[in-house]
């Protein structure tokens, strides 16, 4: 059973950063992971869970800084916030960190916020990358937040969002709508067409009084429609209306509006999982114990997107070893599809 846990978590390191390489090289991160899936990347929920995970590897966690240092003001500091807080994504300090040395230029200072908000640990400071020792000079904010590293240089080699790309079209509308909520729920409605603001509010990660305002605001427009199931009022509109949006690369080529994956969701999940594997008592457990942290760490993260939680085991049916298995393998072909990896990432054979 320790090799079970000791391989599939080398696996599992794999497959997330490959996962994160895709995801923030479509967004201008220099490197090249092939990204033709058939959903739009969420960046804020992708830079939480990057302060987690993208410390497996340095040249990563590195290259989303300099990212960061050029294309910080795209990303919107309220969801951040909202993510971090109602998801319990993200590392806080290492946030802080990222927040306090983009705060230093001009245009970034209102990413302040982050280091306003986090305490400074108590203790001493611990390697930013895990098993890679720290030697000679040391990021003084890093340490600071209780994180030792080489001081951080750009190389100022990141670009901008690719275009034309379903995973990036979240960009193309905050370039025309604004870096603010409208152009998520744009893309929301776009991939599920219609919509309670509540829903709307919970998965766009806004607050459901804003989400409602701007659905009204949008309305007026008469691009917008609005109709009543009982006393609730929903939100549709019509996709043909909206075609000259769609991710094209050339101007006769026209293809789908990208699909939206619930990433927040997504990211808690891994993150938990993440944490569980990284626990290095945790190979020390039987596997009845294991089976049950397991578990826990799925319930803690209150997942409530029906095509997630169908793909993995039924925790009540089996346990112990069994179930650490089965769920082992469901986790690998899960990253795999996220990634597109393996299958066609049609809509019709997509099951994420």
């Amino acid at each position: 059973m320790e090799n079970l846990l000791k391989d599939f978590r080398k696996s599992f390191s794999d497959r997330v950063i490959r996962l994160l390489w895709q995801q923030w090289s479509a967004l201008g991160v220099a490197g090249y992971e092939e990204s033709n899936v058939p959903w739009l990347f969420d960046p804020e929920a992708l830079l939480l869970f990057s302060t987690l995970t993208a410390r497996d590897d340095p040249r990563l966690f590195d290259e989303v800084m300099d990212w960061l240092d050029q294309n910080a003001s795209w990303l919107n500091l309220q969801r951040i916030n909202h993510l971090r807080k109602n998801n319990s994504l993200g590392e806080p300090t290492i946030l802080a960190a990222i927040g306090e040395h983009l705060s230093k230029r001009a245009e970034h200072r209102k990413w302040r916020v982050f280091p306003t908000t986090a305490k400074c640990p108590k203790t001493g400071a611990s390697p930013l990358f895990p098993g890679v020792p720290h030697y000679g000079a040391t990021d003084i904010i890093f340490q600071k937040w209780g994180w030792l590293r080489s001081p951080l240089i750009h190389r100022s080699l990141s670009g901008r969002p690719r275009p034309h790309r379903a995973s990036t079209f979240l960009f193309t509308l905050r370039s025309l709508f604004g870096r603010q909520s409208r152009a998520e729920i744009i893309a929301w409605l776009l991939a599920n067409e219609s919509g309670h603001p509540a829903e709307i509010a919970r998965q766009t990660a806004y607050f459901e009084k804003s989400v409602q305002t701007v659905l009204n605001e949008l309305e007026l427009s008469g691009h917008i429609r609005s109709f009543r199931i009982g006393r609730e009022k929903h939100f549709s509109l019509n996709g043909n209306d909206w075609v000259f949006l769609s991710p094209k690369e050339t101007p006769l080529e026209s293809t789908p509006f990208p699909q939206w994956l619930p990433w927040a969701e997504i990211f808690r999940l891994l993150a938990n999982i993440y944490n569980f594997l990284s626990d290095q008592e945790t190979e020390k457990k039987s596997s009845a114990v294991q089976s049950i942290e397991l578990k826990r760490a799925f319930k803690q993260s209150k997942i409530t997107s029906h095509s997630i939680l169908k793909r993995f085991p039924d925790p009540q049916n089996i346990t112990g070893s069994e179930f650490l298995s089965a769920t082992f393998r469901e986790l690998e072909d899960w990253l795999d599809d996220l990634t597109g990896v393996g299958r066609s990432t049609e809509r019709s054979d997509i099951n994420i």
